[in-house]
């Protein structure tokens, strides 16, 4: 065989066939999403008959299209906001962290079933591992309370974070949230405040750790931020988990600042590794995880985070 029908059957036997199965992605809006472009990047180099597609799904169809998606029998759906929340109960049953929190973004379709599952807070913490944050003792404003910041609630009270500040547009449902962290983990220092500037200027002011769980600043609203920039401090480190763009405007300000940042492609990318795990039952090999960070920074015309770092960020405080 040449170099040219080589190409050509590397092509054919990457095309949709009648034996190709599904993992979905849904959301509203999803346009957005690079999921399906790094997702398959990552199928392809596994050499398996999988495909991800990305659907756009309202809220007042959710019940019809997982229905529907059962029915094909999909290996999985991947759920993005706002649906995760509603996706963990449609679900059939769930594993125990989902079913702590009553929030799911996949649901792993097995033996006509689906399984609820929430890795959010599990990706948010390996991405701040990764940065070197270790989160045990850390004073926490977290911004947003819905889907995924439910997750990471969850999974910084579990860490061992000292205290959880939530700011939220709609301060009930932080205090719902605030409600179910003591009541299930006994998770007694939490705390809830509206989500304004003014209020972020006092609270912020002890903080070691901030992070952005709502979609402030994502593409196309770039201009846009979740917390005003003379709130931050270079004793804070900040993770917004928007990734487009990659440096949003509340990552330029904390650089500005001194502030060490963590942006959203390793916690994406983490998401998409417990999927493809969880979905087609395999070890993903650090290689393909790479590959997929590698793949995401690419489309969006960004360098990885690391490299950001070491050009613009101070040395990391030592851990106590």
């Amino acid at each position: 065989m040449n170099q040219s029908d080589g190409r050509l059957a590397k092509r054919v036997r990457w095309e949709i066939d009648a034996k190709t199965r599904l993992i979905a992605l849904i959301g509203d809006p999803v346009e957005h999403s690079l999921t399906p472009r790094i997702q398959n990047a990552a199928l392809q180099r596994l050499g398996v008959n999988v495909r991800n597609l990305a659907f756009r799904v309202a809220p007042e169809n959710l019940r019809g299209a997982l229905q529907g998606f059962k029915a094909i029998g999909v290996l999985g759906v991947m759920v993005t906001i706002p649906h995760k929340e509603a996706a963990f109960r449609l679900a059939d049953d769930a594993d125990n962290f989902a079913r702590l929190m009553g929030s799911a973004n996949l649901l792993v379709l097995r033996e006509g079933r689906f399984i609820a599952y929430s890795t959010d807070g599990d990706a948010a913490s390996r991405s701040l591992k990764e940065a070197g944050i270790d989160l045990r003792g850390k004073r926490i404003a977290l911004v947003g309370t819905g889907g995924a910041g439910r997750a990471l609630a969850f999974q910084f009270a579990l860490e061992g974070a000292a205290e959880l500040r939530l700011f939220n547009r709609t301060p009930e449902r932080a205090r719902r949230l605030a409600q179910e962290l003591r009541r299930k983990l006994q998770f007694t220092t939490v705390s809830v405040f509206p989500h304004e500037p003014q209020t972020l200027r006092q609270q912020l002011s002890d903080c070691d750790l901030l992070v952005n769980a709502t979609s402030v600043g994502m593409h196309p609203n770039e201009d846009e931020t979740p917390v005003p920039a003379d709130a931050l401090h270079r004793d804070l480190t900040v993770l917004d988990i928007v990734y487009n763009p990659v440096q949003t405007r509340l990552l330029r300000e904390a650089k500005r600042k001194g502030c060490r940042v963590i942006d959203g492609v390793p916690m994406l990318v983490y998401t998409n590794e417990r999927a493809l795990a969880l979905c087609l039952g395999i070890f993903v090999p650090s290689g393909l995880v790479t590959l997929m960070k590698r793949v995401c920074y690419r489309a969006l015309g960004a360098r990885p985070a690391g490299q950001l770092e070491r050009l613009s960020l101070r040395p990391a405080r030592p851990q106590n």
